[in-house]
């Protein structure tokens, strides 16, 4: 193998690392770095450094290729451009479909959905309930159609505020596979337990926390992970 075959590959390889790292996990809305550097939380601010380390990856991997003989005489900054244009997407559109595949064929009819987004948002706060508007967008990646409900789990921080662990969607979903979009956009009212006040939940930061939902039929069950930023 040539120096210069050899000089791209390694390069080439340190930012799909990069891409990967980057890449949303399945059932969780974290990607890989993410959970290797986690954000750092102040009183009223958050610093997320986890995107710095592919980006360091990132220009290693482009000035690596800048130096290879083979682009000497190309310009630096077109590189850069075909790479973040061209390669990256390409990268990226790798994973979407060993994801698709991984997802398509698990025996498990609630695992193959993923979420595309979601949104949790805290529409009003009253001295006696909070309502919450959420909305889901999923994604089934199987050939099948399956029915299911979802439990929403709320935070370890807010049991003490509403004495109830989770909360049961009242509706059934239906997905119909082929990745057609599932969207739930659902609003919950929940009762205050005794003794908490409306700035008990102002106070209580809860845009940080982690909620987990719960996908499940007679047959098969998953969670998907949403941390908030």
């Amino acid at each position: 193998m040539g120096k210069n075959l050899k000089g791209a590959f390694i390069y080439l390889g340190i930012i799909f690392i990069s891409v990967i790292l980057l890449y949303k996990l399945p059932q969780d809305s974290y990607s890989m770095i993410q959970y290797i550097v986690k954000p750092i939380r102040f009183e009223n601010s958050v610093l997320n450094l986890s995107g710095l380390v592919p980006l360091i990856m990132l220009f290693v991997g482009i000035r690596g290729l800048c130096r290879l003989e083979w682009f000497a005489d190309k310009s630096k900054l077109l590189i850069t451009i075909i790479v973040l244009i061209l390669v990256m997407p390409a990268m990226r559109g790798t994973l979407d479909m060993a994801k698709t595949i991984y997802l398509s064929n698990l025996n498990n009819e609630m695992r193959s959905i993923d979420f595309k987004d979601i949104d949790i948002k805290i529409s009003s706060i009253t001295d006696h309930d909070v309502t919450m508007n959420i909305k889901l967008e999923l994604t089934d990646y199987r050939e099948d159609m399956s029915d299911f409900q979802i439990r929403m789990y709320l935070p370890d921080s807010w049991t003490v505020y509403f004495n109830k662990k989770f909360i049961d969607f009242d509706e059934s979903y239906k997905s119909f596979g082929r990745r057609r979009p599932i969207i739930v956009d659902k609003e919950i009212s929940v009762q205050l337990a005794d003794g908490i006040t409306r700035d008990n939940v102002f106070d209580s930061q809860w845009y940080w926390e982690t909620f987990e939902f719960e996908l499940f039929n007679n047959i098969d069950s998953s969670k998907l992970i949403y941390h908030g930023t």
